[in-house]
């Protein structure tokens, strides 16, 4: 644990308790595994539908403009929006960003390309799609989002989006994977493979992901 780290305290990370019979699928996931990896306590509040409702009507009347989950609390201020807070957790602690500024504008990229694709997959998932909607996504959507990020992957000397270091877009990229079914069992894809690998390869993501991740 690094100094920057240490002295990142008093988090409380909000989530559903529970999405799709899930514990872990959903965008809460996305900002844990960064907490995870990165060695920071935190305390993960979960909520079932009913109880953020009331909770959200609490940030409302609170002054929270537009509160949306996942948000985390540090020292009791409201921080929201999950690209966002990974980015202020990165900044805080001195880890995951880019090294300069071309490289922080393609994690922007990346991870905003992400979270399209996490947006298409939410709309092949959810309410009830149609048999079309759920064949779109698998035949376009998730083939050309596959091929998309092993192509990038292939363009670096290193098993990330950048290279040798790590980034948040890279737990973006890994959680998105995993909220898509079985990809991270089935992925075949060579520099995918490798990606997959060094993300559960690392010490504390081995650790957790052992765990029942609730």
């Amino acid at each position: 644990m690094t100094a920057a780290t240490s002295e990142f305290k008093n988090i409380k990370l909000h989530y559903f308790s529970v999405v799709k019979g899930s514990t872990t699928m959903g965008r809460g996931e996305f900002v844990r595994l960064l907490l995870e990896d990165a060695g920071v306590d935190f305390e993960y509040v979960k909520y079932n539908a009913a109880e953020w409702k009331e909770v959200k009507q609490q940030l409302i009347a609170d002054k929270v403009r537009g509160p949306t989950m996942p948000y985390l609390f540090v020292d009791g201020k409201y921080y929201g929006k999950t690209l966002p807070i990974m980015r202020f957790i990165s900044h805080k602690i001195g880890k995951y960003e880019g090294r300069n500024d071309e490289e922080n504008q393609l994690l922007d990229e990346y991870s905003d390309a992400i979270m399209d694709w996490a947006f298409r997959w939410a709309t092949a998932s959810f309410n009830d799609p149609t048999e079309e909607q759920k064949q779109n996504y698998k035949d376009n959507v998730a083939a050309n989002a596959y091929k998309l990020f092993e192509d990038i992957l292939s363009d670096t000397e290193g098993p990330y989006l950048l290279g040798e270091n790590i980034s948040y877009a890279d737990f973006v990229l890994y959680h998105m994977m995993e909220d898509d079914g079985s990809a991270i069992s089935a992925v075949s894809q060579p520099y995918l493979s490798a990606f997959v690998q060094a993300i559960q390869s690392r010490p504390n993501m081995k650790k957790y992901l052992a765990t029942d991740r609730k």
